[in-house]
């Protein structure tokens, strides 16, 4: 019986995980210009940042409305937004931004702790799992902390800013760390059982 070709049959990578590698390579490109030390190179950081963040809402859309989720997907995109967001908090501590060392750290050890629980999550359901939506917003709120901070860092760099204002990135990186954990902590409670399974 002939069948008509669909999205996993037909051997082409689907817009969405397109749209999902391209920004793993905006990503990159982010965190090359962020390390520079010329201003200009700041301000195409930020836009990289940008760009990449919104092919990160269209891939989304697109796998829903083509009915094209994958597994590729599912494990390539948050790692993705997490090589974009850690990647961006390195450059700006690089940058000398009052961004606390101790709170880049805790948002990396989160991730690495969850990727683990994911892994785990994999091998004794045997499902790959998709962001839960704590982690979206989580996500959505260390984009929006990072937006502010390379925007404090560029205008830094060319005029002077109030005190108050150049300390802004100290709080907001709080604010990540703690929506990070809080995201943690809701998924690993979901998940609790799958985890005492594990260690049984």
């Amino acid at each position: 019986m002939n069948r008509p070709p669909g999205p996993a049959s037909s051997g082409s990578m689907t817009i969405a995980n397109r749209l999902t590698l391209l920004r793993f390579l905006l990503a990159l490109a982010m965190v090359a210009a962020l390390l520079r030390a010329e201003p200009s190179a700041h301000v195409a950081a930020l836009a990289l940042f940008v760009a990449a963040m919104i092919t990160d809402g269209i891939d989304g859309y697109v796998a829903r409305r083509t009915h094209s989720v994958s597994p590729f997907g599912k494990v390539a995109d948050p790692i993705a937004d997490k090589i974009l967001v850690i990647g961006a908090f390195v450059g700006l501590l690089r940058a000398h931004v009052n961004v606390p060392s101790w709170g880049v750290f805790l948002i990396i050890a989160r991730e690495l702790m969850m990727g683990g629980v994911r892994l785990l999550t994999m091998s004794q359901e045997g499902i790959i799992l998709a962001a839960e939506r704590w982690g979206k917003i989580s996500m959505a709120v260390q984009s929006g902390c990072v937006i502010a901070m390379l925007l404090v860092l560029i205008v830094s760099e060319q005029a002077r800013l109030p005190s108050w204002l150049l300390a802004l990135p100290y709080p907001l990186t709080l604010l990540c760390v703690a929506v990070a954990w809080l995201s943690a902590y809701l998924y690993i409670r979901q998940a609790r059982k799958v985890l005492e399974g594990s260690w049984r």
